[in-house]
């Protein structure tokens, strides 16, 4: 939802004339943008220039950052109660739930004075992905962001001791471990389309672009210290490494080195 920036400043002291000046610095920050509309519309009850017939509105990140900066605590606790309100559910058990949500909005209020000013970007972005789910517009980029910022906000320990990467790595685990048959089906796809020269296969790197997920590629490139930063050199000599690690955990052997270290291992 996006929300008219005339709405938002129209109880604050700023003049009028100075409210453009506002909305652009909020916009460089991605939380305002100015919608065009042609000359056709007509807005009543706003003072919109007929020069540019333009509109400033707010995405829920901008008006949390609004109400922050510009309103009274009263006016803030009333955004945040218009905020949780938004859905009106009508079951015993589920206005239980509303009810907590409000004490912890409460809570939440309460605590904003005293958060530090670095927190308050992964709160209004947290909120703003609340308001996703809440919409039904949750996507996979605003869980990323989410989660990123979460996993930011502090130094979350060492790692023989951190629930936190236990729980990501189980889950990556287990959605890389369904992924087996597709990757499966890809391997045998590509040692049919080369059978004929299965001992001149291209380079590791190649292959495991053509072949493995690029969120695999991805965990054991920054986990080996090959990350974009790296030299050619060495990526070029350890990317067979990884190669065979992926060939391992997927259980599908493509190159001669796998067949006859797995062999070996069996044997053994």
């Amino acid at each position: 939802p996006l929300y008219l920036g005339a709405d938002l400043f129209s109880n604050t002291d700023i003049r009028t004339e100075n409210h453009p000046r506002h909305h652009a610095k909020f916009a460089k920050k991605g939380l305002a943008t100015k919608i065009h509309f042609s000359s056709a519309f007509r807005f009543h009850g706003l003072k919109v220039p007929t020069v540019n017939n333009s509109l400033w509105f707010y995405s829920i990140q901008g008006l949390f950052r609004v109400a922050f900066e510009m309103y009274s605590k009263q006016e803030q606790l009333a955004v945040l109660e218009n905020f949780q309100s938004k859905q009106t559910l009508h079951t015993e058990p589920r206005s239980r739930d509303v009810s907590t949500v409000r004490r912890k909005l409460q809570d939440l209020h309460d605590k904003l004075s005293e958060s530090p000013a670095d927190y308050l970007e992964t709160i209004l972005l947290l909120l703003e992905t609340v308001n996703q789910c809440m919409s039904g517009n949750l996507e996979e980029k605003d869980v990323k962001e989410a989660v990123l910022a979460l996993l930011k906000a502090k130094d979350w320990g060492g790692v023989y001791s951190s629930p936190l990467l236990c729980c990501v790595g189980r889950w990556l685990g287990q959605q890389f471990h369904a992924a087996n048959s597709s990757i499966s089906h890809k391997v045998e796809g590509f040692k049919v389309h080369h059978i004929e020269r299965i001992s001149d296969l291209p380079p590791a790197e190649e292959l495991t672009t053509e072949l493995f997920p690029e969120a695999m590629r991805t965990l054991l490139l920054h986990w080996m210290g090959l990350s974009d930063e790296s030299t050619l050199e060495k990526r070029r000599s350890e990317y067979p490494i990884l190669l065979l690690i992926l060939e391992f955990a997927n259980h599908n052997l493509i190159t001669g080195v796998a067949h006859v270290l797995y062999s070996s291992l069996i044997c053994k």
